[in-house]
């Protein structure tokens, strides 16, 4: 996606405004629709970058059915969202961003929080990874559902993915942001939290009965990251949550799983410049 942009950027910004003014009308809707933008000049045209940007909802709207994901290789809501179009066997184009310098496409496509992951469909932007991995479910529906039918199991997957984001990602955040008394209550925390999902899965393959779902796709991200919380924190996952980790590697053998989630030595070096980035090392 960087790529092309530069491609249009480096086009005559004269003439390219020229031929997006001709078709002000086809480009209307997306400008209108879920953007900060609500005309075609509120673009600042003169802007090669701009230029980009109108260009990118122009093709997104010719080509029909175009899906973008707008990511960072290590975040594990990206990864959600990664997973639930693999098993949907969706076609996209990946455009990693860089948060420390964000582009014009990411803060047109999710200027409310201006974060990763944001799906683009259409020309139109889903933010936020659960909302993005339930429009998925619905708008390719024809295959792997990740959400039951039955209104309360889909309560219940809900009520379970967002105690993965509040608990596994939140805790485990604090084991690699803290030190000293507050990193071992954060580590308690994690594990307790890590036996709760533990006797949710039960004796099930999935946590939604024997097909990969929703809860699923919201935990098995997070795996790829355990590593780097033990290392910092020096402690064992497995030893407390011997049947939640052997869960985890069953899921890598998904190849909708394996393909998405990155190496956990390659997360853990991540996590190190973090650290060091934000003066925790």
């Amino acid at each position: 996606m960087r790529s092309l942009m530069t491609q249009f950027a480096r086009m005559s910004c004269n003439k390219t405004t020229r031929k997006l003014t001709h078709h002000t009308n086809s480009l209307q809707p997306f400008l209108t629709t879920n953007t900060s933008v609500s005309t075609l000049s509120d673009l600042s045209l003169s802007s090669p970058r701009s230029v980009a940007i109108s260009i990118f909802f122009f093709t997104s709207r010719m080509a029909g059915d175009q899906v973008t994901l707008l990511d960072l290789w290590a975040s594990p809501f990206g990864m959600r969202v990664r997973i639930a179009l693999a098993e949907k066997a969706v076609k996209y184009e990946y455009s990693e961003q860089d948060l420390w310098n964000k582009g014009d496409l990411l803060l047109q496509m999710n200027p409310v929080h201006k974060k990763i992951p944001v799906l683009v469909h259409d020309g139109k932007p889903i933010c936020e990874s659960l909302i993005i991995v339930q429009y998925i479910d619905e708008v390719w529906n024809d295959k792997a559902p990740l959400l039951s039918s039955d209104p309360y199991e889909r309560a219940q997957s809900r009520f379970w993915a967002d105690f993965v984001d509040k608990k596994i990602h939140d805790v485990g955040r604090k084991i690699w942001t803290t030190k000293g008394e507050d990193q071992e209550a954060a580590k308690k925390d994690f594990i307790d939290s890590l036996k709760l999902l533990e006797g949710e899965l039960g004796d099930k393959p999935y946590f939604g009965g024997d097909t990969l779902g929703y809860v699923d796709v919201a935990l098995l991200p997070f795996y790829c990251w355990f590593y780097a919380y033990e290392t910092i924190g020096n402690f064992n996952i497995e030893a407390d949550c011997p049947k939640l980790i052997a869960y985890c590697k069953r899921c890598l053998e998904k190849e909708s799983v394996s393909k998405s989630v990155k190496d956990p030595q390659k997360v853990y070096d991540f996590v190190v410049m973090l650290r060091k980035k934000f003066g925790l090392e």
